[in-house]
């Protein structure tokens, strides 16, 4: 359309004019800087300031510490830089003189090094390792809360440090993400972020171990309080998996490896029957043998209700030009649902000739599910007056309730080596993980008239479904890191993977004459799918005057082969061959702030039930087929990102661009039975784009204000073939979160959220918000705290949606039961650290899930 080739026009402008406005500040800083260099103001930088900071008690590197060059004479400062994410800082372009640099970090005092000395003949000083304590208030022997910033900003990712989130004590990781900049929830616990569903979402750099299972339920197994951080990398490198067109979202666990033993032990209960505990313990018995562990199970209610309104207009085929026939829809329903979940998690590193370790690690996670529907449809024939009982054509009942059960294991063998050569590294992965799934459901349909007399010529129906699966994976992979000078490197590595699933779906029907269940093999499933992936990556990474440069490039080859038995000609095989850049740059300025710009191509692959050509009943009215034929979607992602660091303030504006070709979507039509049938397709494209602005502010020693504005703009262009699905839609939403601190023993959370209407494909999503408070009292000489929530304070929290197509339009709204009181304990046993060793995740961490409902 011709509209739409304007806009890419227009959008090719604006990213060469924002290219043009990064590179600007590097021409301007060629001139000489107004407050001179080192001596005289006039004298050329030659010479460059090293050094790496590390926490003095845990030995971990602080990430994204401000660190600014003074004049030793004058106090006049000269420039500056910002660590990196293994604490290293480089300052270059220093001026002959003498000087000292300041270190500062929020919750750690300024520190001040002397002595650094820059001349022709020595022109570059290492100041080794500098070690800085924190200034968290110490109540006998325990670090209480250390005031961390919310969120730190890395090359590639934002890290936010949710040990402090008290609105979601007692909760889940599901919680905890309502709470992230750029990251909203639905309903149905199904994680965006900017706008998009798709994308991964990891633990601990590392898929689930219940293969197979929906990131929600990933998330619902996970208590709150085991989280450390969470970390969010919108444009990931090639030395990620290229899954996910949002990205990636990695939940960093809490773990210490301190000598001795050390725990933590978590216990929480909150109203409608929801309780959790969880234990995390290490033990290292001598210095080269490291043991750690956790276990979790969480058990809860859920209830909730919901209606729908749906016209609906018919045609006669055989006569067309007659008016069409009207028939209005009602339906009312009412759900529960109950979860119980147990994990364990068992380990050890074991290093040997002082630069070898192996880590072999083996997780077993048990997943199970019940869920009870009730719903009443009501078919009338006319809506005046509104649902009288005399236009009612007929009621129908429908009861049905399932049981969902999972477990799985996932091991795990790691080999690392450490060189003599500083960031030189070696590693190696093996992994495999399985897991089982088991689901039996039983539907009950009644049919009734408007006085609700049953119909005799509508029966009784009961069905009944079994549903079984089997996944593995298996991945070999290796990455290597070898630096060529003191400021660039080169990073390499390959991956390989074998992933499958075998689901089987076997539907019964009651037979009334024959008085018993018999199969119905028109409406039994049996589909086998199995994937391969090979794939290798290159990194070169340099550091050039105030710039930090990453380019990188992957490339990868796919086999997809399906399998759908209970068809004749149901099986398929795709082979794809795809290739990734990518690429960061980051520029440093004075007076600690930076801007950075940065690209990747990623990869949103089909899902299983989008492949599966078997038509699924998820009820009766709403059928779900799909598509074998439909193939990747490809997005290119630009984004412009400034970071500004005042004393008590911190700024992070940024903005985005994707580009996304072969754009999977979901495709509803409706027949003149009034069932509306489900399908994927590749549409043609769509372009996203947006705003951030994240900032916090501390406005007194005990009141911090944390908040974040995210705008969203989506154009979907389904080319000729598809001009139904072309939309212009946008979407804003907004979160303020006040953090209060009285004393050193007790402190209060107050958040809020408000998500605007979002227009989608073929309906509207009306407003959100809600409002949280959690509170904390340390107790036990601080080694305990006390915590009390209380979820959706107003109980405002509810989804409404308007949906249309060709021949219906509907009105849907749904209400769960949000508003919930927790109450917490938390015990740390020899100093458990309230925050996890702050070391970088390992870059072969960060894998897509291993979720085959992400086929």
């Amino acid at each position: 359309m011709k509209w739409i080739k304007k806009l890419r026009v227009k959008h090719v402008f604006i990213i060469i004019y924002i290219a043009f406005c990064f590179v600007m500040p590097e021409l301007s800083a060629e001139q000489p800087p107004a407050r001179g260099g080192a001596e005289g103001g006039s004298a050329p930088g030659i010479g460059t300031v090293m050094g790496e900071l590390i926490d003095e008690q845990t030995e971990q590197p602080l990430m994204y510490a401000s660190v600014v060059l003074y004049r030793e004479k004058d106090s006049v400062m000269v420039s500056g830089a910002i660590s990196d994410e293994d604490g290293r800082f480089i300052v270059d372009n220093v001026p002959p003189g003498q000087y000292y640099i300041q270190v500062r970090f929020v919750g750690y005092p300024a520190y001040k090094y002397n002595g650094i000395r820059i001349t022709p003949g020595e022109p570059v000083y290492d100041t080794g390792l500098i070690k800085i304590s924190p200034t968290a208030e110490y109540l006998s022997e325990v670090v209480v809360e250390s005031t961390r910033e919310m969120m730190e900003i890395g090359l590639d990712r934002r890290v936010i440090n949710v040990g402090q989130e008290l609105t979601a004590a007692g909760g889940t990781a599901l919680d905890l993400m309502q709470n992230i900049p750029s990251v909203s929830v639905d309903f149905d616990g199904n994680v965006s972020l900017r706008g998009s569903q798709n994308v991964t979402i990891l633990v601990d750099g590392r898929p689930s171990a219940l293969t197979g299972l929906d990131d929600d339920a990933v998330l619902e197994q996970i208590p709150s309080e085991m989280i450390d951080r969470i970390e969010v990398i919108t444009n990931p490198s090639v030395r990620y998996d290229p899954d996910g067109t949002a990205g990636i979202i990695n939940i960093v666990t809490k773990k210490e490896e301190r000598p001795g033993y050390n725990g933590m032990i978590n216990l929480s209960a909150g109203t409608n029957n929801r309780y959790s505990g969880s234990l995390n313990f290490n033990y290292r018995p001598v210095d080269n043998i490291n043991l750690f562990g956790n276990a979790s199970g969480r058990f809860f209610n859920m209830e909730g209700w919901g209606k729908s309104e749906r016209t609906s207009w018919f045609t006669n085929p055989e006569n067309p030009n007659e008016e069409p026939i009207t028939s209005y829809h009602y339906q009312d329903m009412d759900f529960e649902r109950s979860m119980n979940t147990y994990n364990i998690r068992l380990g050890i590193d074991y290093t040997f000739r002082d630069k070898n370790t192996i880590t072999f690690s083996t997780r077993y996670s048990n997943w199970e599910r019940n869920a009870d529907d009730y719903q009443d449809y009501t078919f009338f024939n006319s809506r005046l007056p509104r649902y009288s009982n005399e236009y009612i054509n007929y009621i129908e009942d429908i009861t049905s309730g399932n049981i969902m059960m999972r477990d799985g294991f996932d091991h795990s063998l790691r080999y690392q080596r450490d060189f003599d050569e500083k960031y030189r590294d070696l590693t190696f992965d093996i992994r495999y993980s399985d897991s089982d799934f088991d689901r039996q459901e039983v539907l009950e349909r009644m049919f009734y008239d408007h006085d609700y007399n049953v119909l005799n010529d509508l029966q009784e129906l009961l069905e009944e479904t079994y549903n079984e699966g089997d996944y593995y994976n298996f991945r070999v992979e290796g990455d290597y890191i070898h630096p060529l000078t003191e400021k660039s490197k080169f990073e390499a590595g390959f991956q390989t993977i074998f992933r499958g699933s075998d689901n089987k779906l076997d539907f019964y029907e009651f037979d009334h004459d024959y008085g018993g269940f018999l199969i119905d093999s028109g409406r039994t499933d049996h589909f086998i799918m199995d994937e391969q992936r090979y794939s290798a990556y290159g990194i070169y990474s340099t550091a050039l005057g105030n710039y930090n440069i990453q380019t990188g490039l992957r490339l990868e080859h796919a086999v997809l082969e399906g399998d759908q038995v209970v068809i004749e000609d149901g099986d398929f095989r795709n082979t794809y061959f795809s290739f990734f850049p990518s690429a960061h740059i980051r520029r440093s300025f004075e007076n600690n702030q930076n801007a950075q710009i940065s690209y990747s191509k990623r990869i949103s692959r089909p899902r299983r039930w989008a492949l599966n050509p078997f038509t699924r009943y998820s009820d009766p009215y709403n059928l779900r087929t799909g598509n074998p034929e439909i193939l990747p979607e490809y997005i290119h992602s630009l984004e412009l990102s400034y970071t500004k660091y005042w004393e008590n303030t911190t700024l992070n504006p940024s903005i985005f661009y994707r580009y996304t070709d072969q754009m999977i979507s979901r495709y509803r039509t409706m027949d003149e039975q009034g069932i509306t049938t489900t399908t994927w397709e590749n549409i043609g494209h769509a372009v996203n784009y947006g705003a951030e602005m994240i900032a916090s502010q501390t406005i007194t020693d005990w009141w911090r204000l944390n908040g974040n504005f995210s705008y969203f703009h989506r154009i979907v262009d389904g080319g000729t073939v598809h001009d139904e699905f072309t939309t212009d839609s946008y979407s804003w939403t907004a979160r303020l979160t006040n953090n209060l601190r009285f004393g050193n023993r007790f402190s209060v959370q107050v958040s809020g959220y408000y998500r605007s209407p979002v227009v989608m494909l073929q309906g509207k999503l009306q407003e959100m918000y809600s409002a949280d408070m959690g509170m904390r009292y340390n107790v036990f000489d601080n080694k305990g705290s006390i915590t009390l929530r209380i979820s959706d304070i107003f109980n405002t929290q509810k989804f409404n949606m308007y949906m249309m197509g060709d021949n219906f339009e509907m009105n849907r709204e749904r209400k769960r039961r949000s508003r919930m009181i927790f109450i917490g304990f938390t015990y740390r046993i020899h100093d458990f650290t309230r925050d996890r060793d702050r070391e970088r995740p390992d870059r072969d961490e960060l894998e897509p899930i291993d979720d085959f409902d992400e086929f």
